[in-house]
């Protein structure tokens, strides 16, 4: 008990516990059905289609207009922004993705701007910040990573540390920022509704050029879209991006949820919105089937999260408690696939992206964090890590960067996988790259 006393004391901020896990287990098993995307589908569009607007101002673009997307509603009423728009893209790649309880949008304001705390994936929200003054310089767009949204990734964190949006903002900055609706979604729908924000922020500003600032998972879609590979989806890179910069992000993968065991227990017990390897597991002196809670396909809410991995045993290798979970197998107390299945099933994606550089007339900043410590707690001390990737993984960019003096600057602060949102110093590294 003393292990879940020490998870607790370092997770409890951010998630509440289960009344009853074994009851919550089952009803989210009994659930998959009706969360799923062939279910949903269908009942979310007609809501969509049928349901009024609460909010006073609706835009709708004319169906006749050349433009991947339309407008359904912008909000003037935010807590930090000036406006938020939901955006509907119209691409066919675009669809609803599962959702299990812990997935679920948990803002207020951005389930009500959403219009439902499952939204799908052909929806999106534009947030906007305008500058104080007119500016001649470049509109930023942020890009959050899994678990966030615009609000909790870049204005205030659970702990009330205000995000970078007060920095740009008060450096006289005009801020743009992504909310996608699925929270752990698949990345290359993600990248498609990057091109269609984009091209809404060229439209409202009629300026040609953009900076993005992406963290952790948002630097996957960040790469698909920079690179083109979106181009077959009807969502073309057209070269708007000048300076990229990257705040944690797994630019060669990462293979966390796989390389240790425990974490698989402690999202259970926390209910934490993260994905796990085991596909069952012992909990609490019960085998239970833990599928729903997998990054594998079948499980269907993680579905971004299989294509973040990329195997790291090579260089840094697996403890031996963790080669039945990393490897595939069973044993007394789990079962799992095993990596190379999760990462076949995410589509060898991060192996594609390494043979896939982003354009090279984009200026890049790469920042990575040392401190492995989240909370009070560390998983991983061996190999130097933000708590979550390894600094050698946030800092290759052979693959996203090739060419020569496009890589403008790559640094290290001691600072964790979520200080890299909130600090000062993360924040000033960050002016002094625009």
């Amino acid at each position: 008990m003393a292990f879940w006393k020490r998870i607790k004391a370092s997770l409890v901020k951010w998630l509440p516990l289960k009344k009853d896990k074994h009851e919550n287990l089952e009803f989210e098993q009994e659930e998959s059905e009706k969360n799923s995307p062939e279910h949903i589908s269908k009942q979310v569009k007609d809501q969509a289609k049928d349901t009024p607007l609460s909010n006073p101002t609706l835009l709708l673009t004319q169906e006749d207009e050349p433009l991947p997307y339309k407008i359904i509603s912008r909000y003037e009423d935010s807590k930090y922004w000036g406006w938020v728009e939901r955006i509907r893209g119209k691409q066919e790649l675009l669809k609803p993705e599962k959702f299990i309880l812990q997935v679920e949008q948990k803002d207020e304001e951005i389930i009500r701007f959403f219009e439902s705390a499952q939204p799908p994936s052909y929806d999106v929200l534009l947030h906007c910040l305008p500058a104080s003054k007119p500016s001649k310089e470049n509109p930023i767009l942020l890009v959050h990573g899994a678990g966030h949204n615009a609000n909790q990734a870049w204005c205030q964190s659970f702990n009330e540390e205000d995000g970078l949006l007060q920095t740009l903002s008060s450096a006289g900055k005009e801020v743009y920022a992504v909310t996608f609706a699925h929270p752990h979604g698949d990345n290359w729908m993600q990248a498609v509704q990057l091109s269609n924000v984009i091209k809404r922020i060229k439209e409202q500003t009629n300026k040609q050029k953009i900076t993005v600032i992406a963290h952790s998972k948002g630097g996957i879609p960040a790469w698909i879209y920079l690179s083109d590979l979106t181009n077959s989806f009807g969502a073309p890179y057209e070269g708007e991006v000048e300076t990229y910069i990257m705040l944690g992000t797994p630019n060669k993968g990462l293979d966390f949820p796989f390389r240790h065991v425990s974490p698989n227990w402690s999202v259970l017990e926390m209910d934490i919105s993260a994905p796990i390897a085991c596909d069952s597991l012992l909990h609490y002196g019960i085998y239970i089937n833990t599928t729903n809670y997998t990054l594998y396909k079948d499980g269907g809410a993680f579905p971004g999260s299989a294509q973040l991995l990329y195997r790291w045993d090579d260089k840094y290798p697996v403890q031996q408690q963790a080669k039945t979970i990393y490897d595939g197998g069973q044993n007394i107390i789990l079962h799992s696939r095993g990596i190379d299945a999760a990462i076949r099933e995410g589509g060898c994606l991060i192996e594609k992206l390494l043979s896939s550089p982003i354009h090279k007339t984009i200026s890049v900043h790469v920042l990575a964090g040392n401190n492995p410590y989240i909370n009070g707690f560390a998983i991983e001390n061996d190999v130097e890590n933000d708590g979550l990737l390894f600094v050698d993984s946030v800092l290759y960019t052979e693959g996203i960067a090739p060419f020569a003096n496009q890589v403008k600057r790559k640094d290290v602060l001691p600072l964790n996988h979520l200080e890299l949102l909130y600090e000062d110093d993360a924040h000033q590294w960050i002016l002094d790259g625009l």
